[in-house]
């Protein structure tokens, strides 16, 4: 599987476009904003789906963009549409020039599914906290993890947006850091990319969070 990650918009949210080099098939995840960067990204493959870890509007900004121009399926959990077409902050969409109103998802996210792209199987693991739908993907194989809002280098999700929840947070933590090596590649949904075991070293929120 070949990764490439885009920082789009003012928030560096990171877009992640996964391919199979064998299948020239193509997955985009969290096209939150500048869709020709993400379309040239795409280049002699073919997109298959796109997907989004929530429903914060910075990152399925380009959802819609990227439907009508390529007819594929859109997957995101259920439980975050009622987020799809809230701006957050009063003008933000605007601000971030995203384009709504986002369409409902194609396919619904559940825990433990399986979502494959050629050779490459993604595992959902349905993470709220930061949101009710936030969902992680990891891929065993590769050893990767698309974490969305859920981590960041040195941090964790916000909870005090609208459907966050403290708690809930706390248990898809423990989940993810009970669950996977320390050897797993986290890429954030912005900014650096890190790895589990950094984070169960140095990350100073995860000492309360995860006893």
């Amino acid at each position: 599987m070949l990764l490439k990650v885009i920082p789009v918009g003012l928030l560096s949210v990171n877009c992640s476009v996964l391919i199979d080099e064998d299948s020239k098939g193509a997955m985009v995840i969290d096209p939150g904003a500048d869709a020709e960067k993400i379309v040239k990204s795409l280049e002699g493959f073919e997109l298959l789906a796109i997907v989004a870890t929530h429903g914060h509007v910075d990152h399925i900004g380009q959802v819609k963009t990227l439907k009508e121009r390529f007819n594929v399926p859109f997957y995101m959990h259920p439980a975050d549409t009622f987020l799809l077409n809230d701006p957050v902050w009063h003008g933000f969409d605007k601000q971030i020039g995203a384009s709504l109103p986002c369409p409902l998802p194609d396919v619904e996210l559940k825990d433990n599914m399986e979502i494959r792209l050629g050779k490459t199987s993604l595992r959902v693991l349905h993470t709220p906290g930061h949101t009710p739908g936030l969902c992680c993907l990891y891929s065993e194989e590769d050893k990767i993890l698309i974490a969305g809002d859920l981590l960041f280098k040195g941090g964790v999700g916000r909870w005090d947006l609208p459907g966050g929840n403290l708690e809930d947070l706390k248990r898809s933590l423990r989940r993810v850091f009970s669950e996977l090596e320390d050897d797993v590649l986290v890429v954030c949904g912005h900014y650096e990319e890190t790895t589990i075991g950094w984070e169960r070293k140095f990350n100073p929120y995860l000492k309360s969070m995860l006893s």
